[in-house]
């Protein structure tokens, strides 16, 4: 008999283990998020083959561009705006009145999960702002310096 409770203890242990793991164990801790892309974070902008200095920004749920700030020489600069957040709406654009910028070019509208770029010539060194138009009260901003 004492086989036969001690069979009936390891199958009671064995199913109580297989259900742990099955709904991720003991530990209700969540994993740890992937960290983001540190050639992205470092503000690290590459440059093509046909010149184009090229930079990814990404933005998520926190009103945040990562990086926050970037340099580029005079030329041609190729942004590309990564929508990470689960639920906001993202743009960029160079406003005028924030900064002395000629760029008019923009990204409108960017939705979760959504990559857009925008191109550009930039030929005066200095600091040039850029904001998410639809978060720049909550200090969704940047500065893209030009190096002279």
């Amino acid at each position: 008999m004492n086989l036969f409770l001690a069979a009936r203890r390891w199958m009671a242990l064995a199913f109580m283990t297989v259900l742990a793991v099955a709904i991720g164990g003991c530990d209700s801790s969540p994993e740890p998020p992937e960290p983001p892309d540190t050639a992205a974070v470092e503000g690290a902008v590459t440059v093509g083959p046909d010149g184009v200095q090229t930079i990814t920004l990404i933005s998520g749920d926190d009103y945040r561009f990562l990086p926050a700030e970037f340099t580029v020489a005079p030329g041609q600069v190729r942004i590309t705006l990564d929508n990470a957040a689960t639920q906001l709406t993202h743009s960029l654009a160079f406003p005028p009145d924030v900064s002395p910028s000629n760029i008019v070019e923009s990204i409108s509208v960017v939705a979760p999960g959504e990559v857009d770029a925008l191109e550009f010539t930039v030929s005066t060194p200095g600091e040039y702002a850029f904001i998410c138009s639809f978060h720049e009260a909550l200090g969704h901003t940047g500065v893209m310096t030009v190096a002279a």
